[in-house]
C-alpha cells in the first residue's frame, strides 16, 4: 500500500486546478498553435505504451514544425506530445533540439 502518495500528492485539486488553467486559457485563444481550436479536425491519436499522449494536428498555416510536450509529474499520468508537420520532421526536430539541449548540460 503506498498511502505516502495519497498525503503528498491532492491528484482532484492537481487535476482541478489544470483544468481551470486550460479552460482559461481557451478562453483568451492562448494555446490554439499548439491545441487546436475548437473546430480543428485531430489527425490522429493515440497513447504510447510509455503513457505519452499523442495528438497529431494539421500543418501550421505557414509550414512550421510545431512541437509542445510537457508533463513529467511522477504521480500523475499527463505527460503529452502535440505536433503539427510531417512527423518524420518534427522527430528530427525533436532529436536536434535534444541533441542541443545536451551540449551544455552537466
Amino acid at each position: 500500500m503506498q498511502t505516502h502518495e495519497d498525503r503528498d500528492f491532492d491528484r482532484k485539486h492537481f487535476l482541478g486546478r489544470l483544468e481551470d488553467r486550460a479552460v482559461k486559457m481557451r478562453q483568451a485563444g492562448l494555446s490554439k498553435i499548439t491545441g487546436g481550436a475548437p473546430d480543428e479536425e485531430t489527425l490522429a491519436e493515440w497513447h504510447g505504451v510509455n503513457g505519452v499522449h499523442v495528438k497529431r494536428l494539421p500543418e501550421d498555416e505557414q509550414g512550421i514544425l510545431r512541437i509542445s510536450v510537457g508533463g513529467g509529474i511522477q504521480e500523475i499520468d499527463v505527460n503529452y506530445l502535440v505536433f503539427r508537420g510531417d512527423p518524420h520532421k518534427c522527430m528530427y526536430l525533436l532529436r536536434a533540439a535534444l541533441a542541443a539541449m545536451e551540449e551544455k548540460l552537466p
